[in-house]
């Protein structure tokens, strides 16, 4: 896809959803998301291994990317 709108979900290893962090691609974008590791309530969270997987929303259609495990170390 060469632009659009998209999100990184970010999911506990249980699945519970902690964050979604919407992004733009493509254009002049700088392709970093930045994350302050808050959850979608505003607290911090726990060091550990937590589970992402990206959406994108193309002309096309939804594309997702598979499952990966994100290690969070504070």
């Amino acid at each position: 896809a060469s632009s659009g709108e998209g999100k990184v979900m970010i999911y506990t290893i249980a699945g519970r959803t902690i964050a979604v962090l919407p992004f733009s691609y493509g254009g002049s974008g700088s392709g970093v998301i930045n994350w302050n590791l808050r959850d979608n309530e505003g607290d911090s969270i726990a060091n550990g291994v937590y589970l992402y997987r990206v959406l994108l929303d193309t002309p096309e259609g939804h594309l997702s990317s598979p499952m990966q495990r994100l290690v969070v170390m504070q």
